[in-house]
């Protein structure tokens, strides 16, 4: 309380807070500070585009500066994650909290921390616990120097948390959910039969769906999860959650509505929400394919583009350490980017199954007990203490089976459900922390070891090195499941009869070395290669469409002098292979419709690439979602488009191919029909958004990237408009190499590129990256939004490596020195 009345007190009103914020400060830090924690000096060169050069002269200080660096850009950012993460949202902010602590809390690490600890790199506990006390460091600063708060907590009247040596273990932020998949193919199930849903249903590769003997789809709903996915989403706040704000009643409901904007899932389509589990392009070209003779590595990993970004770019050098490159504020080390040997850069490989759904009998006379082989198991209750702001910590009791977590209990049924989750019961699978081993390997040998470990998310690794290497490793961990009935797609019975056989060694993994064709390349497509001897263990959900992949690769095979600028114009590839599929499908129709005469002499002429100034596009980016609706509410049958939804662009596309009775009785007129009634829909669309000029029908006009900070409401006009970014337009689609998605009520790209990287192993200082929409989170930081505008253009910084080059483009520095 003391130290939030000295920020009060510094305030005259609340639109002085912003002369106030912090979050992206020690610009005005001068040349050094004294930081309690640091044994020697450490400088922190911070670069012309906002990336620290972190060099530090032992490991403790590297990755103590690591931290303090983060903080001193996010710590808002960094606050939420934790307190989310671990559970503490009520100690800050109240009594309504408390359910989604105690959520969040079932989905902790509670194994053998020595074993987590080790698994991520030899020095794990010391790397974790030196982040933690650079985190910590900066929040002393801030409370010892309550100008430097940044504004989200000056408004919300809170202060930022101290982090421990296991903040960064936290695993509800993983890409490893895949236990509502087996919900609604349990529904589809119930609701429709095996046939029916097999039917209707994408698996790649395809497997039977089997029911496990004892198995009862009709007993699955949705209600199942509702605790599972608020301990992964988080609550929205209230007014009531800020009790010692500044501000009035009415600004208080403002202020939750902005805060709780970047959480919300609510607005989002259901493509929006499934292209969120699809992430990322890479690819390795071997020097026998590039104009320098040494390879080329490439990455441009793809999640939410938010304020602040998800990632965060950093240059760690100390003895033993010289990495750079990008990953997220809240994790030592770096998951993406190169040291002084090797290259290496991700996307997500949904190969494993890491999460299943036990259903439990209930004893009549205990619900606490389970029937578990024949007999019944009493389930393990941790009874946890969850602070909660202005009042006496509340107990929280957590019901725990054999198998996980109980998220949820039919007491009139006595039945009990459980989440199994392989990142809650094996050590070593927080998300990416296995990349420190990464950072310091400098060969394929070290690499591979280091990816035997890389568990968690899964991960297509691409790689390179100096000695001319391009690789590949499929990291993932697999659960293994004996079961004949049992593949992973439906909930099992709890008893004892469905019991994993362990996981699969990361020794077994997948991997190639120096690929015949000279490159490398994913896009999260499915790509299990066809000989590899565990191919049985395959997760058939998760995968992507194929079309990024198909257009990197037939842009790599095409070019045997490839250079830094041709993979970066592949990564800005705009060219949508949905609309070359699609498209030919309107040779030769024809219409009396004027608009629709327009649209298809529009469509045949265009080239395909969804440029910002191309109509074409627009009209396509409009016309493809009601062809996928008007398909599937064609060849779906009406009992089933509840559960079954819209098919997917590969499955609705064959059917267009090879249209069959369901089009009626001549299928040919009757999908063409579908086409030019979906395109009249399409246009009358159109006119009615953008007016009768074609001018205004550009992509660009509609498809765009802004931010609005979330707090600009709150200040004077002239702040707030320097707080905003301007609009860019933004060319691709969901379906592009360079991937854009879209929220479809004002098209404003929501999921794309969060970071691109492409490095020149010839000459490391020429590699070039970018982030969006900036490394600050404080909107007064000239760090703030300055990459934003090269991001939408495809354009590129210098990775700056060497220290020659550093020094070449410094912008500031700020030197930690050891408190006397």
């Amino acid at each position: 309380m003391a130290f939030l009345s000295r920020v009060h007190a510094a305030l005259a009103a609340p639109l002085l807070l912003l002369g106030a914020c912090g979050g992206g400060g020690g610009d005005d830090d001068g040349p050094g500070v004294s930081v309690p924690g640091v044994s020697q000096s450490v400088e922190i060169v911070r670069d012309t585009t906002g990336v620290s050069h972190i060099y530090a002269q032992n490991q403790r200080d590297l990755f103590f500066a690591q931290g303090y660096s983060a903080a001193r850009d996010r710590l808002w950012q960094l606050d939420q994650w934790r307190r989310r993460g671990e559970g503490k949202m009520a100690e800050q902010f109240g009594p309504r909290f408390v359910a989604a602590d105690a959520a969040a809390r079932k989905f902790l690490f509670r194994g053998d921390l020595e074993a987590e600890y080790a698994s991520y790199h030899p020095d794990g506990k010391a790397i974790l616990t030196a982040f933690a006390d650079g985190i910590n460091a900066y929040v002393d600063e801030v409370q010892a120097d309550p100008t430097k708060l940044p504004v989200e907590f000056q408004l919300t009247g809170t202060s930022p948390g101290r982090w421990s040596v296991t903040s960064s273990l936290i695993r509800i932020y993983g890409i490893t959910r895949n236990v509502s998949d087996e919900v609604t193919m349990a529904r589809r199930v119930a609701g429709l039969g095996v046939a029916t849903t097999e039917q209707w249903s994408d698996r790649i590769p395809e497997k039977p769906i089997q029911v496990p003997a004892g198995s009862d789809p009709s007993v699955i709903t949705t209600a199942i999860l509702a605790e599972y996915n608020l301990a992964r989403n988080g609550m929205a706040f209230q007014a009531s959650d800020f009790p010692r704000s500044p501000l009035g009643a009415v600004d208080r409901e403002r202020l939750a509505d902005a805060l709780s904007a970047a959480n919300r899932t609510i607005e989002r389509s259901p493509e929006e929400i499934e292209a969120l589990r699809h992430e990322s392009n890479n690819w390795t070209i071997s020097g026998s394919r590039t104009a320098t003779g040494k390879p080329i590595l490439a990455n441009d990993p793809h999640r939410n583009i938010d304020m602040p970004s998800l990632r965060y770019m950093v240059h760690l050098n100390a003895p033993g350490w010289n990495v750079i490159g990008a990953g997220e504020p809240a994790l030592p080390g770096v998951s993406i980017g190169h040291n002084e040997r090797v290259a290496f850069g991700l996307t997500i490989f949904a190969f494993g199954d890491e999460e299943d759904l036990y259903v439990y009998d209930t004893n009549p006379a205990d619900p606490n007990q389970y029937r578990y082989q024949g007999g019944w198991e009493s389930m393990r209750v941790v009874n946890e203490s969850i602070p909660v702001r202005g009042q006496a910590a509340q107990t929280a009791p957590l019901k725990f089976t054999r198998h996980g977590p109980v998220v949820f209990e039919d007491t009139a049924n006595r039945r009990a459900f459980a989440v199994r989750a392989a990142y809650l019961e094996f050590p070593g699978t927080a998300a990416y922390l296995a990349s420190l081993r990464l950072n310091q390997a400098r060969n394929w040998s070290e690499f591979s070891e280091g990816m035997a470990r890389h568990l968690t998310p899964g991960e297509n690794m691409v790689y390179a090195d100096v000695d001319g290497n391009i690789a590949w490793f499929g990291g993932a961990l697999a659960p293994i499941r004996p079961n004949a009935d049992w593949s992973g797609l439906l909930p099992v019975p709890g008893d004892g009869r469905y019991e994993w056989a362990g996981y699969l060694s990361g020794n077994l993994l997948p991997r190639i070395l120096n690929p015949a064709p000279g490159f490398y390349s994913s896009a999260n497509e499915y790509n299990v290669p066809d000989n590899y001897a565990y191919k049985g263990l395959t997760n058939t959900r998760g995968w992507a469409d194929p079309y990024r992949q198909q257009r990197i690769q037939e842009v790599l095979a095409a070019n045997n002098r490839q250079t830094v600028a041709d993979s970066a114009k592949l990564q800005f590839d705009e060219l949508s292979i949905p609309a070359r599929t699609l498209v030919p499908m309107l040779t030769g129709l024809t219409s009396t419709d004027p608009d629709v005469t327009d649209a298809l002499n529009r469509l045949r002429a265009w080239n395909y690439v969804e440029s910002v100034d191309s109509v074409a596009a627009t009209i396509f980016e409009l016309w493809l979602p009601r062809v996928l609706t008007r398909v599937s509410q064609t060849v779906v049958p009406q009992s089933a488009r509840a559960l079954i939804g819209t098919l997917s662009r590969p499955v609705v596309f064959r059917y267009l191919a090879t249209p069959n009775s369901t089009f009626g009785s001549d299928p040919i007129a009757g999908r063409n029909a579908a086409l030019l009634e979906t395109l009249k829909a399409t246009m009358t669309d159109l006119r009615t958004r953008q007016g009768n000029d074609p001018a205004n029908w550009q992509w660009g006009k509609l498809h765009h990237i802004q931010f609005e900070h979330e707090l600009s409401s709150f200040l004077a006009p002239a702040t707030a408009a320097s707080f905003a970014t301007e609009r860019f337009p933004v060319g691709g689609s969901g379906d592009t190499v360079h991937r854009a998605s879209y929220r479809t009520s004002d098209f404003r790209v929501t999921s794309g590129a969060s970071y691109r990287q492409v490095v020149d192993l010839s000459d490391w200082d020429k590699s070039i990256w970018i982030n969006v929409p900036g490394q600050s989170s404080d909107p007064k930081s000239p760090y703030y939004k300055n990459l934003l505008e090269a991001w939408s253009k495809g354009e590129y910084f210098p990775m700056v490596f060497s220290r020659a080059a550093v020094e070449s483009k410094r912008g500031d520095t700020l030197t930690l020195r050891p408190a006397r």
